[in-house]
């Protein structure tokens, strides 16, 4: 999957650049598609963003173009990165957690990810599975995975499964595994998938991270984003707050002033 690329670039105390126009007339407030990175195939700008939605750390690993082939393996994307005070001015209910411990790690203190462009058949295929492994023996509690944990995150109806207490990878899943039942559709199950790691050096070393990545289909785009754990009973409002900056780098693209 494309997303994968960005994975290697992604480091630890990386820096986002809000910028934040204030008082200006509305002829100046009008979007111009010069001021904005476009994206599309066939010639055509299909997602129009501006700089502060993207992940600075990856601007130059963006596939930036309006022609690149969706479906050839190199399609159109970019890294986004936005902060916690932006994604709770759009939750109606709930709190975008900011593990105080880990204040100053600003990319694990904010939601960054990654978005795709697919093709009609891939967009029915993948979903939030793609990442799943072991997912199989946890559900039928065999193999590697005869003794799973299952544990309900608080203030949810999610279960973090794992094959075993000390494992350092799990699945959250929208159930319980039920061994009695064959495993349903696995894009219909699984929530996102989650890795502990304690840092190793510098000034948080020996803080413990809790990230999860989901990965969901939205508008016939591929979103790929990671949240700490505590924060993931918000998916469903994350989805939804991705989905309204899909339909507003649409807009961009046709607003007054991008002909």
């Amino acid at each position: 999957m494309k997303n994968c690329m960005y994975q290697a670039k992604r480091r630890l105390g990386r820096w986002v650049i809000l910028a934040v126009l204030v008082g200006l007339p509305l002829a100046a407030q009008a979007t111009d598609r010069a001021t904005h990175h476009e994206f599309g195939v066939n010639g055509k700008a299909i997602l129009c963003v501006p700089s502060s939605d993207l992940d600075p750390d990856l601007v130059q690993a963006n596939d930036e173009s309006t022609d690149l082939a969706v479906g050839s393996g190199h399609t159109p994307g970019f890294g986004f990165l936005f902060g916690a005070d932006q994604i709770q001015r759009h939750l109606d209910t709930g709190t975008f957690q900011v593990p105080p411990e880990l204040t100053g790690l600003r990319h694990i203190n904010m939601l960054e990810g990654d978005v795709g462009f697919l093709s009609v058949p891939d967009s029915r295929r993948l979903g939030p599975a793609g990442r799943a492994r072991d997912l199989s023996e946890e559900w039928l509690a065999n193999d590697r995975c005869s003794g799973v944990v299952v544990t309900r995150l608080k203030q949810s109806n999610l279960f973090e499964v794992k094959c075993a207490a000390a494992d350092n990878y799990s699945n959250v899943l929208n159930r319980t595994p039920d061994r009695r039942k064959p495993l349903p559709e696995p894009n219909s199950v699984v929530v996102a998938t989650c890795l502990t790691e304690t840092i190793s050096a510098g000034k948080f070393k020996g803080r413990t991270l809790h990230s999860c990545r989901r990965v969901v289909v939205l508008d016939g785009f591929i979103l790929d984003y990671q949240i700490q754990k505590d924060n993931l009973p918000l998916y469903q409002k994350i989805d939804r707050f991705l989905r309204s900056k899909i339909v507003e780098w649409k807009r961009n693209c046709s607003s007054p002033g991008s002909n």
